[in-house]
């Protein structure tokens, strides 16, 4: 069995679902820890605070993952549980969904209430734009100038992307591959130096990729 492809949020998003004149905000967030989920929570109960209800759900990266939720005064498990079942299907990490009630005047009943707030978190995720997390490995290496054209070559044939770049007495580079291609990169380069050219330094980290780059994560 395949291992479940996790995502997280690059651009969070907002939505709105309206049902019997209650109106439903919702946000999307991406977070790193809990004291920005307080932060962002802190902000929104200040911008609506005349709004019957905050809820909200997230799911930190970690192993295990960091779950959890609040329905914010709804009856139990109609709002926080909900969004928090979006965000584990879609599988997604560091981050944070919420929604504002304004409420219209006509209770919704548990079954409208979770309608309602799946529907809302729904318009928010799926206009955000999202990425796989993928394991990385980040090589620093120096180099004598005589190497330099020929391992960027190699490099980039091994899809990696060169993150920092130094001319002094010898080349510094450090590239990022994403796990399998870091393999084959390495292989190679001990093949064309001979053994001679070797990272100084080599870092397992998680990356992202856009527009056909890759970009170390903070997780």
């Amino acid at each position: 069995m395949s291992e479940t492809k996790l995502c997280t949020l690059l651009k969070g998003a907002q939505g709105e679902f309206e049902e019997k004149k209650s109106r439903f905000l919702s946000q999307s967030f991406c977070v790193r820890r809990e004291e920005e989920v307080a932060e962002i929570l802190f902000a929104l109960r200040k911008q609506h605070y005349d709004a019957r209800h905050v809820c909200y759900a997230y799911i930190l990266h970690g192993n295990p993952p960091v779950e959890k939720s609040s329905d914010d005064g709804e009856p139990a498990k109609t709002a926080g549980l909900p969004m928090l079942d979006l965000l584990r299907a879609a599988s997604l990490r560091n981050t944070l969904v919420t929604v504002v009630r304004y409420f219209g005047g006509t209770k919704l009943g548990t079954g409208g209430l979770v309608r309602a707030y799946t529907a809302a978190a729904k318009e928010a995720l799926n206009a955000s734009v999202t990425a796989e997390i993928l394991p990385a490995v980040q090589l620093s290496l120096c180099l004598d100038y005589g190497f330099y054209g020929k391992v960027t070559r190699l490099a980039e044939d091994c899809a990696g992307t060169v993150l920092s770049l130094q001319f002094t007495e010898a080349v510094s580079l450090c590239l990022l591959f994403r796990e399998a291609d870091s393999a084959r990169f390495l292989t190679a380069l001990t093949e064309l130096s001979g053994g001679s050219v070797a990272p100084a330094k080599t870092e397992t980290l998680f990356a992202v990729e856009t527009d056909g780059k890759l970009c170390a994560l903070s997780l």
